[in-house]
């Protein structure tokens, strides 16, 4: 090694930079490319420079990855405590799947919606409710969206409750109720006339107000719950597809045991991780702010770079659930709700 690159390197461990800075157009890069040229990268002391003079460690990592692409897993061992490194990739270990939310925009202040506030819910272990009363009426908007095998559930349940008991005009009125009553005003409801009367608006929305009140509630929240459920299913579709910016596909579940308890992490696979420390590296050159003494995790590493940047993750969420999703769940969640 040449005394006056020696003499460099010794002086740029030491921090001092400024000194023969002026030899290179006060470029970092110049210097460390002339250093890597004559083979001579790994006299260059990360420990020391990040100790003498910090600004320069992001440069110094920029030029030990390029000349070594596999530096990239030191990085990680070293600085990234959340990335598990498998033979397929780069996985971020999550406590909870919901901190993925980390990576939308805090718009707190917006008039419509905070992004990040909705997919922390939308991710959130907990069940998402943001809607409620749905449902402006029972026979329009349940009873209509049911298939033909759910409405003979739905008789069966209205005759459980109602069949085979005479009723009154009195207690209950409709024009099919008057064709069905007797010279008294009385009628049956039984297996023959069942399909009907739950085919007619008028005569069940009248049973609602008595004894098939506390089933039209259970069909009310069924339609809160389906609408629901098909509204989150939108903004988790939504979500993902934003996240596919940064991940590969959707998370897995590793079982692991601690202290007799069952726990389930989530990982979710880094789309390109090199790209991800190379953006934060470049974007915080010259600064204090470095992934040798900071020891940022994954997340707040590209979350750090995502607010000096101001490049969020965002969705678009609309403010209606789809109604053919919403009437798949009424069907497919009829049969569990009849009888609670």
């Amino acid at each position: 090694m040449s005394t006056g690159l020696e003499k460099f390197i010794n002086q740029f461990n030491n921090g001092d930079w400024d000194e023969f800075s002026s030899a290179f157009g006060n470029d970092v890069s110049k210097f460390l490319s002339l250093v890597k040229r004559r083979g001579l990268l790994d006299r260059i002391s990360l420990e020391t420079i990040d100790y003498n003079d910090p600004e320069l460690v992001n440069s110094v990592m920029l030029a030990l990855i390029n000349d070594d692409p596999s530096y990239i897993n030191e990085i990680i061992e070293y600085s990234l405590g959340d990335v598990q490194i498998r033979p397929d990739g780069y996985y971020l270990r999550l406590d909870r799947l919901n901190e993925l939310s980390e990576f939308f925009k805090d718009n707190q202040y917006s008039i419509d919606y905070n992004d990040r506030d909705i997919v922390e819910k939308a991710l959130d272990e907990d069940w998402w409710e943001p809607f409620s009363d749905t449902v402006y009426d029972v026979y329009d908007d349940i009873i209509k969206e049911l298939d033909e095998k759910n409405i003979k559930l739905l008789e069966e349940r209205v005759l459980e409750i109602v069949g085979n008991q005479e009723f009154s005009l009195d207690e209950y009125s409709s024009p099919y109720f008057k064709d069905i009553s007797d010279n008294n005003g009385r009628f049956i409801i039984t297996e023959s006339n069942i399909a009907s009367i739950v085919g007619d608006k008028d005569s069940m929305n009248s049973l609602f107000k008595g004894d098939l009140y506390d089933l039209k509630n259970q069909l009310r929240w069924l339609g809160d719950e389906a609408y629901n459920q098909a509204y989150n299913d939108e903004v988790y579709e939504d979500v993902f597809n934003e996240l596919s910016t940064l991940f590969i596909g959707r998370h897995d579940w590793v079982q692991s045991k601690k202290n007799e308890k069952t726990i389930h992490t989530p990982y979710i696979k880094i789309r390109d991780i090199r790209s991800d420390i190379i953006n934060f590296l470049v974007e915080f050159k010259g600064t204090n702010k470095n992934l040798y003494s900071d020891m940022l995790t994954y997340t707040s590493m590209v979350t750090e770079y995502m607010y000096s940047a101001d490049e969020w993750l965002r969705i678009s969420v609309s403010d209606y659930a789809d109604h053919t999703k919403v009437s798949q769940y009424i069907n497919e969640m009829l049969p569990d709700r009849l009888y609670m």
